[in-house]
């Protein structure tokens, strides 16, 4: 059975993306550049379609996205089909029950002294900077998906952080 040449170019990028080449958040070659890396033994370079179709399969596979005039842009060093969803799920519902335990413990509060002006300007530069990379990233996955629940849950936790940097201002 011969291979596609789609596929075959999938699996060298893929290969190559694992390998480390191209780091999570690196962006791949240009089509143009990629079509004369993958010039076959006759001398035949793929064409844009075999080039984005190769694209294409790692992009079902999680391991990349990619942006109308912008090019592909790594997103996982694995593929989804790499993924044992079983285990997956047990290490999920492993974190889900300590969660729960936590919330069910009989106290919740933390007392900062933040009085420490080192403590305080960790705790408020942290929050601050965490609840404006939520926004950031909400705001890629919406451009991506309007629809996407997590970017709604990145935009609450945002505001969440801006709610507490207002109570610790409060309390001082």
């Amino acid at each position: 059975m011969v291979m596609a040449r789609y596929q075959e170019i999938a699996d060298s990028l893929r290969s190559r993306i694992q390998a480390g080449e191209w780091p999570v958040g690196a962006m791949l070659p240009g089509i143009n550049a990629l079509q004369d890396v993958y010039v076959d033994e006759d001398g035949n370079r793929p064409g844009l379609n075999t080039i984005r179709a190769a694209q294409q399969l790692l992009v079902e596979e999680g391991m990349l996205t990619t942006r109308q005039g912008v090019g592909a842009i790594v997103t996982s060093a694995k593929s989804l089909r790499q993924v044992d969803v079983i285990d997956t799920l047990k290490r999920a519902q492993q974190g889900i029950t300590t969660a729960i335990a936590a919330l069910e413990a009989p106290t919740h509060a933390v007392t900062l002294d933040l009085s420490d002006e080192h403590a305080y300007f960790v705790l408020t530069d942290a929050l601050g900077e965490w609840a404006h990379r939520q926004r950031g990233e909400a705001q890629d996955e919406l451009a991506d998906d309007p629809q996407d629940t997590t970017a709604a849950s990145r935009l609450e936790w945002a505001a969440t952080a801006d709610k507490l940097l207002d109570q610790i201002e409060a309390a001082l």
